[in-house]
C-alpha cells in the first residue's frame, strides 16, 4: 500500500471531521406523551410542564439524583455543561455561532461557567501550590526602580502599581474589565461579518471560558504555570494567539489568511489601547496627588 491512498484517505477523513464541526448540537425530539404535573397539576405533553418548568416523570429521590444535586453545585450536574467544554475545545467557533443563532439550551450559559471555571483555576492552583507571577507586582518594581524622578512621580507610580497588583490578584474582575476593553475592538476589527457589540460580548465571554480551560488543561498535564503567560490566562502566549485564530476563522467564517492578520491587528490593537489607558490612569494619579499636596 503506498503513500498516495493513505494521503488520500487523510484528507477524506479531515473533510468529514470539518463538515461534522459546522453541524449544530441535534435537538431532541418532541415527546407527545401524557403527564400530569407532580407540582401544579397541569397536564400536558412533553418534557417539562409549560405552567411551572416542572420536569416531567419521576419525581422519587435517588442516589443518582442525590449525585446530580451535589454536583449542580459546581455546574456539573447539567449536561450541557460538559458539551460545552468538549465543543470549546474542539469547535469553538461554531459552538459560538450556534448559541448567538438561538440554541441556547444546548450550551452551558457563558457567565455561570466562567465563574465556575474560575474557581476551578483557583482549587487547582491551591492543590498544586503554583504560584501566580504576579505580573503587576513586576511591573510596579519597574516603575517605582525608576532613578531621577520626584516624589509626585515616585507616589503617583506607587498607586498604578497597587492598581495593577489588585488586577492582577483578583482574575474574574480582570476579566469582566478586561473585556470591556476587548469587547469594542474586536467588534471594530470584525464588524463587517455580522455580529453587534452585545453579541461581540458574549462570544467573548465564551473564549474567556476557553482559555480556562486550556489553563486547567495546562496546569493539570505540566504541574505548573507556563513560563510566559497570556495573561489573564495560564497558557502561553504563542498558543493563545494560534487558538485566536482558530476561534475566529470559524466564528466569522474567515480564510485562514483574513484569520490570521484580523487576529494580529486585533491584539495589535488591544496592546496600544492598554498603553493608553495605562499613561492616562498614571496623569490622572499624577494630577490628583499634585493637587492633593
Amino acid at each position: 500500500m503506498g503513500i498516495k491512498p493513505n494521503i488520500e484517505s487523510f484528507k477524506a477523513w479531515w473533510a468529514r471531521m470539518s463538515e461534522l464541526k459546522k453541524e449544530p448540537v441535534a435537538v431532541p425530539e418532541p415527546v407527545h406523551e401524557h403527564y400530569i404535573c407532580n407540582h401544579c397539576g397541569y397536564s400536558f405533553y412533553g418534557r417539562y410542564c409549560p405552567q411551572c418548568g416542572m420536569p416531567a416523570g419521576d419525581v422519587r429521590f435517588t442516589f443518582k439524583r442525590l449525585i446530580h444535586n451535589f454536583l449542580d453545585i459546581w455546574g456539573l450536574g447539567n449536561r450541557p455543561m460538559f458539551r460545552t467544554m468538549r465543543d470549546l475545545l474542539w469547535r469553538p467557533g461554531y459552538m459560538i455561532s450556534d448559541y448567538l443563532g438561538g440554541h441556547h439550551l444546548n450550551y452551558f450559559p457563558p457567565f455561570k461557567m466562567l465563574a465556575v471555571l474560575t474557581i476551578f483555576i483557583f482549587f487547582v492552583a491551591w492543590a498544586f501550590n503554583l504560584k501566580d507571577p504576579l505580573v503587576g507586582k513586576n511591573i510596579a518594581d519597574v516603575l517605582n526602580g525608576i532613578e531621577g524622578i520626584g516624589e509626585t512621580m515616585k507616589y503617583t507610580f506607587n498607586h498604578v502599581g497597587r492598581l495593577l497588583i489588585f488586577l492582577d490578584t483578583y482574575d474574574l474582575y480582570r476579566i469582566l474589565i478586561q473585556n470591556i476593553i476587548v469587547v469594542p475592538v474586536a467588534w471594530l476589527v470584525f464588524r463587517k461579518k455580522g455580529y453587534n457589540m452585545v453579541e461581540t460580548f458574549f462570544s467573548q465571554i465564551y473564549i474567556n471560558c476557553q482559555f480556562h480551560l486550556l489553563s486547567l488543561l495546562w496546569m493539570l498535564i505540566t504541574w505548573d504555570l507556563p513560563p510566559t503567560v497570556f495573561l489573564p490566562y495560564y497558557i502561553p502566549g504563542s498558543l493563545a494567539i494560534l487558538v485566536l485564530i482558530f476561534d475566529y476563522k470559524q466564528l466569522y467564517g474567515l480564510s485562514y489568511w483574513q484569520s490570521i492578520w484580523r487576529t494580529l491587528l486585533f491584539i495589535l490593537l488591544i496592546f496600544i489601547v492598554y498603553i493608553l489607558l495605562l499613561a492616562i490612569a498614571t496623569i490622572i494619579i499624577a494630577i490628583y496627588i499634585g493637587v492633593r499636596n
